[in-house]
């Protein structure tokens, strides 16, 4: 089998942070199946990015085929990355997120995509899964046996995207019009859009965990967690207009004998402006995957406070809550975000009082998930059924 992939993310980025994202699992759990030939379609970028960011020399493998800015890496025997290097810097300063959806539908690259076909010999018999709400362009153009969009989240509730909603909408019309069916990772997103976008068909693949980073015994404390005082609740996980700021400012003022660590990128500022930093608030930064786990496994209670309120969710279903899971830590988090779903296997609280008091009692007495079930090797393998 022949799988097109365009993940969300950059490739540079996924080798600098960690294959911690679901795109990411994805091409980490098919990589390990040798019967697929792998071809991951980058995210367009400029050298200029590249620098700033920190990324360079991070695609690792021969270039086989170039051609200006586009280049074929073979990874290893199954797996290529297309890559686009674009010289328009300004034009990527001054666009913004736009300029990701126009250089998706850049001729040039989409040309590029076909001469790597016929180098690979593998012509039209491939299958193609977009991940990326930016390259809708993508599908609308290659001609793949089956295309598949995975609809993770719902990034038209994400505030960092409101000055391109419109660009948004029509990239999920584009998609239900040329998809032959939808995965998605929540309920959620099979209501909202299957209402707005009328995809032929919608699948829900939940998001899952890799067992063997998550499941057994810590391999050392972090430094930067010895100090804190005990009990410690954490978070680990990505800040953003997800984060029920209110209730999480609440809480710790209840529970000012307990040490609440947070890990991960704060992608929404204005959001952890909001919450307060008080004596018993740390902020560790964000955290290469490799070494991730051995902060959630320093935990003693794993939180995840998120908003409730259907106009203020994205449609998530939280990857961290099935990595918490993984480690038999008691969880805590609220009725939201795939949260629900798993209401026999973490504690559901519904106010500050009611987390103060959860997370004051570290004692675990909740079933235990199936970890193969949730496993990412079992979310891949229901991905390949739909295919067959």
């Amino acid at each position: 089998m022949n799988l097109l992939i365009v993940p969300f993310h950059d490739w540079r980025k996924i080798i600098l942070e960690g294959f911690r994202t679901r795109d990411a699992h994805f091409i980490e759990e098919l990589d390990k199946n040798k019967d697929i030939v792998k071809i991951i379609i980058n995210r367009p970028t400029t050298l200029v990015e590249i620098i700033l960011k920190r990324k360079l020399n991070l695609i690792k493998g021969e270039i086989i085929l170039k051609k200006n800015g586009f280049r074929l890496y073979k990874i290893n025997k199954e797996l290529y990355v297309i890559d686009f290097v674009s010289s328009n810097f300004i034009g990527q300063i001054k666009g913004g997120y736009k300029w990701f959806i126009q250089n998706y539908g850049n001729h040039e690259y989409i040309g590029f995509i076909n001469d790597v076909l016929d180098k690979l010999n593998i012509g039209n018999d491939y299958y193609l899964l977009n991940q990326n709400i930016f390259a809708s362009e993508l599908t609308k153009s290659l001609k793949p046996k089956i295309s598949v969009f995975d609809a993770w989240d719902n990034f038209t509730k994400f505030t960092v995207y409101e000055h391109i909603k419109e660009e948004l909408k029509s990239a999920y019309h584009l998609y239900a019009k040329y998809c032959d069916f939808w995965i998605t990772n929540s309920k959620d997103n099979i209501i909202d859009f299957s209402k707005w976008y009328k995809p032929k068909d919608i699948i829900l693949i939940t998001n899952g965990v890799d067992v063997l980073r998550f499941k057994g015994p810590i391999e050392e404390t972090p430094e930067d967690m010895k100090v804190i005082p005990r009990p410690i609740v954490g978070f680990g996980g990505k800040i953003t207009q997800l984060i029920d700021v209110e209730l999480l400012n609440k809480s710790m003022a209840k529970a000012k004998n307990i040490s609440f660590v947070f890990v991960g990128q704060i992608l929404d500022k204005k959001v952890f402006s909001q919450i307060e930093k008080c004596n018993n608030f740390y902020y560790l930064g964000d955290k290469h995957y490799d070494i991730y786990p051995n902060y959630v496994k320093s935990f003693d209670v794993c939180i995840v406070p998120y908003v409730v309120k259907r106009e203020k969710k994205s449609g998530a279903n939280t990857i961290k809550v099935y990595e918490y899971l993984a480690t038999d830590k008691k969880v805590v988090g609220t009725n939201s975000n795939g949260l629900e779903d798993l209401k026999e296997h973490l504690y559901i609280v519904q106010n500050a009082n009611e987390f103060a008091s959860e997370i004051s009692d570290i004692q675990n007495n909740k079933k235990q998930i199936d970890l193969d079930y949730h496993s990412w090797k079992t979310k891949t393998k229901q991905f390949l059924r739909l295919l067959d």
